[in-house]
């Protein structure tokens, strides 16, 4: 008598706990999608992989209802063609749904990611452009200092000011910018060291991420278009067996005297 009496309430639970999961997951792609900016790449990207990471959520709850339509049929025999046939018939179609939906995905996704991935190339290329230009201002900031200062030294000589070693040191320095004033090859090749150093350095910083983002996007290409297969897989099986077996139950009925 226990036995008896906790089937029909597990079937109960185990079929409730699976129209719960697969309410949830219809209602996140509700909402992912209620905002849609199909023409943002990173959105595009970030929906396409949240709602494949999820995937298997609607599939437990498949599970759950299957498990719970067998204790139901093991419990009473004789029902078990009629009793919940349109939750069944509702859980092959959306099965398929899903199938086509997650068979959708698989080029939706790697172009997602392709894009995405082109967009954090373009920054990548805007920032180091941005950065190669800085270091270009910072010369013609450092040729125009160079103006200044001989500039200021050379009316300091000029007003007398200065005497003995500190004119020394003024003339000295005086003729060193001029050096450079008159000679943009002498500036060129005290500049040249550091400001190669700095270049070499956004350089292969672009590089590295470049190889970074590459390698990043190879791998969730293949992640999401495998696993999107095998969802849509997993979901043709479950709603085209569900559907077989129900018109294979109706034909028998109908057979039947």
């Amino acid at each position: 008598m226990k036995t008896s009496n906790a089937s029909p309430l597990t079937a109960l639970i185990l079929k409730s706990v699976g129209i719960v999961l697969i309410v949830l997951y219809l209602l996140d792609c509700a909402v992912v999608l209620s905002s849609t900016r199909f023409q943002d790449s990173q959105w595009l990207f970030t929906t396409t992989t949240q709602l494949i990471d999820r995937g298997f959520v609607p599939m437990m709850g498949f599970g759950f209802l299957f498990i719970g339509f067998w204790v139901e049929s093991a419990l009473e025999p004789a029902l078990a063609g009629e009793r919940s046939r349109g939750l069944k018939l509702g859980v092959a179609l959306l099965s398929s749904l899903l199938a086509l939906l997650f068979l959708l995905f698989i080029p939706l996704s790697v172009n997602a990611t392709n894009a995405a991935a082109d967009d954090q190339m373009k920054q990548i290329t805007q920032d180091a452009s941005r950065a190669e230009s800085q270091i270009d201002g910072q010369v013609q900031q450092l040729r125009a200092q160079i103006d200044a200062q001989s500039g200021q030294i050379d009316q300091l000589i000029q007003s007398g000011q200065l005497q003995g070693t500190q004119l020394e040191q003024a003339k000295q320095k005086l003729a060193e910018l001029q050096k450079f004033k008159s000679d943009p090859k002498a500036l060129e090749a005290q500049i040249a060291p550091e400001r190669d150093q700095k270049l070499t350095q956004i350089r292969d910083n672009k590089r590295k991420l470049e190889t970074q983002i590459n390698d990043n996007k190879l791998r969730s290409g293949i992640r999401s278009g495998i696993a999107s297969l095998v969802l849509a897989l997993g979901y043709a099986v479950i709603g085209w067996t569900g559907l077989r077996y129900l018109l294979s139950a109706q034909n028998q009925r109908s057979q039947l005297p």
